[in-house]
């Protein structure tokens, strides 16, 4: 379908000059944004209303399918979150219940204006299933660790091969969920099934101090990144979630090997785990993304909130206002992640996916509009989004959502299932 989006202000990117104009979009691409062509014509046409048109976010580390956990695993430590509550709900999902968690958060994205995930999580095709119904992009993350009871390098095998070829929206990254779960074999096996694919790889990483310290008592000194490397795990380049303990040694040798942090500033906020050093990862060359972490522990997916806290958690810890300013945030919840993700968004680019989201300026959190890039940062939040298109699919329309189930059906299943895991993990 050819889409034109018009009477707009464009923010094409995090640092290029707003300006007036449309977007045009054929087939789920971007095919013109700027002046108008009046070569082009749409078989749907949508007016702006003067409101900003920018590139769809994307969450780069997720757990979709735990939006079911939200509210039942609060007020925790980590390791308490993780093996005392997390845990045993997690060893009876099945897939249907991953399906309709995942059909959630799906909901919760577009409404937040994501057009594009990583997740780490179960049942991998009940995940494809849900993101295909709304068109977003989908980065597959394998988080098998030691305790998983099947061949991982064979199942690293099958789905790398599957989901790497069959769509230019979906990938998929061969991965660990953490080195405190995974035993030295595992790691280095997983380390050589990427090195012969040519596969960036993905893990948790540094995301605690007490993941730190043990990781060098472990490891004669070794940090988590320095350990990674030592087994080569990284020689093709990754994602690493969290890095909230990472220091400028492990910030240099996660640049030397290509390797891309994803900050999730609201998780670890609320896990008191602490607070990732941006602003040194900058200075060094990196180029973090962002992540909003599962909804158990989030507990919520706002690219807005992730924004404003990867920014200001910077001023407060450098005691310097002008530290990691709106335009870095803007740029990390985009073409940062849709970049290390291998898909081509987070711009308003011709060629790029027709993936974007228009903020209501009319509101009054955006007013006066002394500088749009600052309000979006700083003011805006999830209730500023009128529309959300992913792949040239209106998936979300002030309040009307096409994502191939009903909000009724999906807040019916999810319920029905959070109340049976809950029985099943002894704790009600």
């Amino acid at each position: 379908m050819k889409l034109r989006l018009y009477n707009a202000i464009l923010l094409r990117s995090a640092d290029e000059p707003l300006c007036s104009g449309e977007l045009r979009v054929d087939g789920g691409i971007i095919v013109g944004v700027g002046a108008p062509d009046k070569q082009f014509h749409a078989d749907k046409e949508i007016d702006c209303g003067g409101n900003l048109l920018m590139s769809g976010f994307c969450n780069a580390h997720t757990h979709a399918a735990m939006s079911l956990f939200r509210g039942i695993a609060d007020d925790l430590p980590l390791d308490k979150w993780l093996f005392d509550r997390v845990f045993p709900m997690e060893e009876h999902l099945t897939e249907e219940d991953i399906y309709w968690g995942t059909m959630l958060q799906v909901a919760e994205f577009v409404r937040s204006g994501i057009t594009c995930f990583a997740d780490m999580y179960f049942f991998i095709d009940a995940v494809h299933a849900a993101a295909k119904n709304a068109n977003l992009c989908l980065a597959l993350c394998c988080g098998s660790n030691s305790y998983s009871d099947y061949d991982i390098i064979e199942f690293l095998q099958k789905n790398y091969h599957k989901y790497s070829t069959l769509s230019d929206r979906v990938r998929y990254f061969p991965g660990l969920h953490a080195e405190y779960t995974c035993d030295e074999k595992l790691i280095a096996d997983v380390a050589d099934f990427a090195a012969e694919s040519g596969a960036k790889t993905y893990i948790h990483l540094s995301e605690t101090l007490k993941e730190v310290g043990e990781c060098t008592v472990r490891h004669g000194g070794l940090t988590p990144p320095q350990y990674l490397h030592k087994l080569g795990f990284f020689d093709n380049g990754g994602l690493a979630a969290h890095c909230t303990y990472a220091d400028k040694d492990d910030i240099a040798l996660l640049k030397q090997c290509g390797v891309t942090p994803v900050i999730n500033g609201g998780s670890n906020l609320k896990l008191a785990s602490g607070v990732a050093p941006v602003a040194a990862m900058l200075s060094a060359g990196l180029a973090p993304a962002l992540g909003t972490d599962g909804s158990a522990s989030n507990n919520a997916t706002s690219p807005f909130r992730e924004m404003y806290l990867y920014s200001c958690l910077q001023k407060e810890a450098l005691k310097d206002a002008a530290a990691v300013p709106a335009e870095e945030a803007i740029r990390a919840a985009t073409e940062t992640g849709y970049t290390a993700l291998g898909f081509g968004g987070g711009t308003l680019r011709k060629g790029n996916f027709a993936d974007a989201v228009l903020i209501d300026l009319a509101a009054p959190n955006m007013h006066p509009a002394s500088d749009l890039r600052k309000n979006l940062v700083f003011s805006a939040d999830v209730s500023n989004v009128l529309m959300t298109v992913a792949g040239g699919k209106i998936v979300y329309d002030r309040g009307r959502y096409d994502i191939g189930e009903s909000l009724d059906d999906i807040y019916s299943q999810c319920e029905k299932r959070r109340d049976r895991l809950r029985r099943q993990a002894a704790f009600v």
